[in-house]
């Protein structure tokens, strides 16, 4: 410690009136050599190795301040001095009236309060402006925070709510309809949705497309049959009225011609055949390839809704 602050350390001291004597366990005719020695005998039990758990670091410092105050020449007289003052001072005032006394002493309290306050920390004009200020400062920075939190909440929840429509709408594309909702409560089950019709019609297009062609063909074929009975009628002239059962053809020979209208005489004479009429439907005989389909297509349709009515009544009941 430095000489003057040693020296400040032993007049503060004295005007506490500390005594550093009695805290060494010595008196004031102790020389430096029964100094050093009391303080090394209360060392034994203020010393943090010694003390331990009971050690006691305001103590140990006032023991080494004392020790230091005594030891120094200008710090002892100081304290001395200031000693001195003080015991003088208690002296004349046990030689005073008790009214003189109290008179000295509110007056000693009062100085010492006006030097208390001299040295306190006084507040300045506008420390409470500044208070204010950062006060104002504080409820500004609180309101920005909350207005951003409010800001970041609104702005979650508006992305929570668009993925939400997003897959609500992603859900209703790739969803076929329910339809409408049953007597029971049950929703019927919606018409299923596949190629199943578009292939039903296709077939049917291609049976009225073959049976178009087939009825084309006929009326050409018959067509043709035509022309050449028109053929066969302009070269034998109107054919001869038919004969009655028991009524004879006279076999009159021809004119003697040539032999090639001779023979073409002959083919016409004869008889035509005629074609037979196709078999009915449900007669006997080979199916026709229509009326495979028809079947066929009937088979079809009744798988399909006895699927469909499987379909729904698995609906109705979950």
């Amino acid at each position: 410690m430095a000489d003057q602050d040693l020296i400040n350390y032993a007049r503060d001291a004295a005007g506490r009136g500390d005594d550093l004597f009695a805290l060494l366990a010595t008196d004031a005719t102790a020389s430096e050599s029964d100094i050093r020695r009391a303080f090394r005998k209360k060392a034994l039990t203020a010393h943090p190795d010694k003390a331990g758990d009971a050690y006691d670091p305001a103590l140990y410092e006032r023991i080494e301040r004392a020790r230091d105050v005594l030891l120094s020449p200008e710090a002892r007289e100081a304290y001395d001095s200031g000693m001195r003052a003080i015991l003088q001072k208690k002296l004349q005032r046990e030689q005073m009236s008790d009214k003189r006394r109290r008179l000295v002493e509110d007056l000693e309290r009062r100085e010492a309060e006006a030097k208390r306050a001299k040295t306190a920390p006084q507040p300045q004009p506008h420390d409470a402006e500044r208070r204010a200020m950062a006060e104002r400062g504080k409820a500004k920075m609180e309101e920005m925070r909350r207005l951003r939190e409010e800001a970041e909440v609104r702005e979650r929840l508006a992305k929570e709510k668009e993925a939400a429509a997003a897959a609500t709408a992603a859900a209703a594309a790739g969803k076929p309809d329910m339809g409408e909702t049953a007597p029971g409560g049950h929703p019927t089950p919606p018409p299923v949705v596949d190629d199943y019709d578009e292939r039903i019609a296709d077939l049917e297009m291609r049976l009225k497309e073959s049976q178009q062609r087939k009825a084309e063909k006929r009326q050409r074929k018959e067509e043709r049959k035509a022309e050449k009975k028109g053929k066969t009628g302009e070269k034998s002239g109107s054919p001869p009225a038919p004969a009655s059962p028991g009524e004879k053809i006279p076999n009159n020979p021809p004119p003697s011609t040539a032999a090639e209208p001779q023979a073409d005489e002959d083919k016409l004479s004869k008889p035509v055949e005629a074609v037979p009429p196709a078999p009915p439907p449900g007669a006997g005989g080979p199916p026709k390839a229509s009326d495979r389909f028809a079947s066929t297509l009937a088979r079809l349709r009744a798988a399909q809704a006895k699927k469909d009515e499987e379909k729904r009544r698995k609906a109705e009941e979950s």
